[in-house]
């Protein structure tokens, strides 16, 4: 089932990515497929394996290596100044032990996108996979999209600077509109009513992104774009045009989580919450469906 239009718009932040592991495996379940996806971060890492049609990679990659010595830790941040072991993440991973699917991704007719940050001008940049051979998207796009200041440095992709996309448009549901998607699937991975607050930035912090000002101003008017963004969530939901798979339990788990039994049962709250409203969901993209074929 192929869902003319539509776009599949998915959050990041970092290990509560298992839940939109479980969102996503109960889509493959259901062969539900969308023409357009765009994520960011563990958002758009999650994304990727589902258009290359990988349904246990996920988990794989979110639940069951978690624990792996070369998966992240401080000793990573400080041999190779990444609280992630980025070339573990998106070398060894991929190309070892869990192959990615690299033919599947690239032939596949999805428009897919990664949000990354512009670290010169602290604005979001919206890479798409035809722009890039697979191994390049997932080497360095995926990667420049998961590197949060402070925890990773910056990628560099064809000559500029690129630090994760959640900093300047967590849920990039307004370009996935821009694209010309007037009905949106948007997979968050906060509870609802989940406010977020201003952040706050030690002295070391604030010394390292000194470098990067304009990186630094993004970060701290991040919460005001994170909210007005959740509200016009909340609108669109209301009238129609967005569907939200969000938690409904209460989450528990940490961007930083290493606790494997807390990553597995919310994968599986993901999947399960999902098959829960599957009869809705349909409805609602039979609905959308029809709605748009008659206004073109």
């Amino acid at each position: 089932m192929r869902n003319n239009k539509i776009g599949l718009v998915l959050e990041g932040g970092g290990m509560r990515g298992a839940y939109t592991s479980g969102v996503l495996a109960a889509f493959m379940d259901e062969n539900i497929k969308f023409p357009y996806v765009i994520g960011v971060s563990a958002g758009a890492n999650n994304g990727a394996n589902f258009v290359a049609e990988q349904r246990e990679r996920n988990k794989k990659v979110f639940v069951d290596y978690v624990n792996h010595k070369d998966y992240s830790g401080f000793k990573h941040w400080i041999i190779g100044k990444s609280f992630f072991n980025m070339d573990f993440l998106f070398d060894t991973l991929p190309n070892k032990l869990v192959p990615f699917d690299y033919e599947t991704f690239e032939k596949s007719p999805t428009v897919f996108k990664a949000c990354v940050t512009e670290c010169s001008t602290g604005e979001p940049v919206y890479f798409e996979k035809s722009q890039f051979s697979g191994v390049e998207f997932m080497e360095i796009v995926l990667r420049a999209s998961s590197s949060l200041p402070i925890l990773s440095p910056p990628v560099e992709i064809n000559g500029k600077l690129y630090f994760d996309g959640g900093i300047t448009d967590s849920i990039p549901l307004e370009k996935s509109i821009e694209d010309g998607n007037m009905y949106n699937v948007v997979v968050l991975t906060r509870n609802k009513g989940y406010i977020k607050e201003p952040q706050t930035l030690g002295l070391y912090s604030r010394h390292y992104l000194k470098k990067y000002p304009k990186v630094l101003d993004a970060i701290e008017k991040r919460h005001i774009k994170y909210n007005i963004t959740l509200e016009k969530i909340n609108d669109l939901e209301e009238e129609g045009f967005v569907y939200v798979f969000r938690p409904i339990d209460e989450i528990i788990v940490d961007r930083l989580e290493k606790d494997t039994d807390k990553l597995n049962k919310l994968y599986e709250q993901g999947y399960r919450e999902t098959m829960e409203q599957m009869s809705k969901f349909k409805n609602w993209l039979t609905d959308a469906v029809e709605d748009k074929a008659s206004i073109v």
